[in-house]
Order: structure tokens, then sequence, then C-alpha cells
């Protein structure tokens, strides 16, 4: 039997089913790089694939199709040469691509692979060539048919179970960046790796009515747990991005049933309890945190992750079991859990989230009256109503230590920005065969 992991509620059925008998071990995975091109587009009751190694993909405006050319790559210079042969020559969507077959062979990924929840696992990067086909005008919906992804298909054979990962990327989501998209679809795709070394099943509701999302979002459990760790994976190798992880949480989003968001205040009292843990922004400060204040960090934060996670993961539930796991730790993490929710959560909450143990006691004991006071709810600071899945403005401007930002409200401080209209290259695609029309800070 085999099934593909997409938003219906016959197919998380079945991958809950899969899960809930099985615990799957870890063993490394093959990895292998495909290049994909559009040779053509047209009326999709027309095009027809012209070799066997093209597949023609529809598009979302339920007319129209691409004609698309499929290759494995054998190596760096194979890939330069499908795009052309003139590094100098590429387009910057191009350089992108180029410069993440770079990144995606470096060591530390090759580490990680073992981390994939599988028996005999294999995992495959498509980087797709737009080259030709950015213009918007004649291709409405480029971005949302190549938008970046992760998809997942499980199989079960004879009591083992294999896991195959897809990641796509196109640079869709940053057409437009210039030489800046390069770094943007590497980031990218360091998000999207991180989903496949984790096995969670996000609720059918958890990113909302609007099926996207925000770093400061206030979604479900599992939704923003997943979008987390795949963010603290990012950071394991783009450390200045924990700083917009942070600057992010100054407000919380809250989505409305008709469209839009209410922007509030992070203390304003909206939110309360466990459901500071349902912003994903937050529950990747809480992993980068641990990896990064505790001795050898990073291999306990993975470690524990790799040894508990499941298809119901969601961070009280991870922290419950780290704790269990390293002990000696339980005040730092503790602290961490107190210092990333501002101080919100009462003392029975922090021992809800983190279960009781004598060093969580201990640390409670010595926070005094200072952090057990629920703030009182407030009014919106800022409420926007923008249509349904339409990407806004994006402000790009500089931070003091010289890091580009791209964000949705106006930087700190009275910094000098640009506004741009096309969707941010920090956000990657759903699990699921439709791309989102996305908001640029709609992260998946």
């Amino acid at each position: 039997m085999k099934t593909r992991i997409i938003r219906s509620p016959g197919y998380i059925l079945i991958l809950f089913l899969f899960l809930s008998f099985a615990t799957i071990p870890l063993a490394a995975v093959e990895m292998s790089i495909t290049y994909s091109v559009i040779t053509g587009y047209g009326k999709a009751q027309e095009l027809k694939p012209a070799s066997s190694n093209e597949t023609v993909v529809k598009s979302e405006d339920g007319q129209n199709a691409y004609r698309v050319k499929s290759v494995k790559i054998r190596d760096e210079a194979h890939l330069l040469q499908l795009m052309g042969g003139n590094e100098s020559e590429l387009t910057d969507l191009q350089r992108g691509l180029l410069e993440t077959y770079r990144f995606s062979t470096q060591q530390k990924f090759t580490d990680l692979r073992p981390r994939v929840p599988s028996d005999n696992g294999s995992m495959n990067l498509e980087l797709v060539d737009i080259t030709g086909y950015e213009d918007k005008e004649r291709y409405p919906k480029i971005s949302q048919d190549f938008w970046p992804q992760r998809e997942r298909t499980l199989s079960y054979d004879n009591g083992t179970y294999n896991t195959h990962s897809e990641i796509r990327i196109s640079g869709a989501n940053c057409i437009g960046y210039g030489p800046e998209a390069a770094r943007l679809m590497q980031t990218t795709y360091a998000h999207e790796f991180g989903h496949a070394l984790d096995l969670t099943s996000i609720e059918l509701d958890g990113y909302g009515f609007d099926d996207a999302h925000y770093l400061n979002e206030k979604t479900g459990a599992k939704a923003s747990f997943s979008e987390g760790f795949a963010n603290f994976i990012k950071a394991l190798f783009f450390p200045e991005e924990e700083n917009s992880y942070r600057n992010s949480v100054q407000t919380v989003k809250i989505e409305k049933p008709e469209g839009g968001y209410d922007t509030y205040p992070i203390a304003g009292g909206q939110i309360t309890g466990e459901d500071f843990l349902h912003i994903e922004a937050i529950n990747a400060l809480i992993f980068t945190r641990l990896a990064s204040e505790l001795p050898n960090g990073e291999k306990l934060v993975l470690d524990s992750f790799s040894k508990h996670q499941s298809n119901d993961n969601r961070m009280a539930l991870f922290l419950k079991n780290f704790i269990k796991d390293y002990p000696e730790h339980a005040s730092i993490a503790a602290q961490i859990l107190d210092r990333e929710t501002f101080g919100n959560l009462t003392n029975d909450q922090m021992r809800q989230i983190m279960g009781r143990s004598a060093a969580v006691d201990s640390y409670l004991n010595s926070r005094g009256g200072q952090s057990n006071s629920v703030s009182k709810p407030t009014n919106p600071t800022n409420t926007i109503n923008p249509p349904v899945h339409k990407p806004g403005t994006i402000y790009k401007w500089k931070d003091e230590n010289g890091d580009w930002h791209f964000t949705d409200s106006p930087p700190p401080n009275g910094e000098e920005y640009k506004t741009l209209k096309s969707p941010a290259a920090t956000t990657s695609g759903n699990e699921s065969d439709k791309a989102p029309d996305s908001n640029p800070f709609s992260v998946d």
C-alpha cells in the first residue's frame, strides 16, 4: 500500500494508521537530484509530452499546462551544462538553482539524512528551471504552479516502511529578487529538508481558513510545531535567521474567519497558556536556544526529537520528553520556555507543559511573582484585512549587522527600506498537490 500525504481526511487517516502501529527506525536515505526545465506552455488538452523524460504539468488556472523535461543530475558540471554551460550567463534564478545544488551537498545535510524516518528511504531534490516563464502577465499562475514544496510518499512492504521525500526548489517564490534570490532559495531548501525529518501529521485546519501562515501567526499545535522545527533546521545552516524569528514575535497574528488578520502585542492577553506554543517562531526559538545554550545541545535536541517523534508531535510533548531524556538540563529548559514565552505562563501552566521534576520546581520557586500573571486583553494594534492569498507589500531592509530582512511591516528604529510586491523567498510550499497563492510571509 502506498499513500501520498495531502490535506484530505482519507489520506491523513491512512497515514495515522501506519504510524500508530509501528515505530519507524532511522536509516540513511538515498539522495538524488533532478533538473527540470519548462519546454512548452499551452492549452492542457492540446499539450503532449514530446519524449519519455517529459511530463505535462497542469496549471492552477484549470485551462493551461506546461511541458516539463526532467534529467537526473550526475554532478555540478552536468547541471551547469544543462543550464547552458556558462555560469556567467545564468539568470538570477538559475544561479539560485546552482547555488542550491552546491548547498545541498554540504556534509551537514549528509549527517542529517540518517534522521529521515524510514527503513529504506529515499529523497530527491528537484531543481525546476522556470527561465522564460517569470512574466506573471503571460503566465499568471507560475508562482503557484511551481511553488517550492516538500511531498512525502510512504509505502509499507513486507513489514518494512519506506519513505520517499520530494523537495522542489524553483525560485518561483522569489521572482524579482535579483542576486538575493540564491540565498533565499537555499534557506527554502534547508526549511523543506527540515520537514523531511518530521513525521508530524498536521491538523486538517492547522493553518486556518486560508491554509497559509506567518512566523508569528497562531496556528494549530501540530502545524506550529512542524513549521517551528523546519525553521530550526534552517537556523542550523543560517544562524542569522534567529533574528527574524525573534523580531517577528513582537506581535501575534490571529486570523479572522472572514479573511485577513488582527495583529496584537504578543503579551496583550489574546494568547495564554499553551497557546504561546501554537506560534511557529516561538517553537523555532525554543529549539534554537536549547541547541545553543546546552552543552552539545544540537545533538541533544535532534536525538530527543528523533527518538520520540510521531504523527502527534507538538512542543509541549517534545519538552516533556526532552526533560525525561535529559533531567540534568531541566532547569535550563524551563528558563528557555519562560523567556521565549515572555514570562506569561503561570507556574501551573509551566508544569503542565514540562511535567513535574525537582529541577523545574526549583526554577519555578525562584521565579517570584513577576511571571505569574496574565495580561489583560488589548485591542488589535493593527487590523489588516487583505484579500485571502494575495501578496502584500514587503519591506526590504538591512539591520545594523548588515543582514537583509524581508518583513510585512516597516523595520524598527527608523531603518531605511525599500518595498517589494513579489512573494518572499523565505517561504516554502505546502506538503500537498496545491501550491499556495501566498501572502509574503505565509510559510509552509
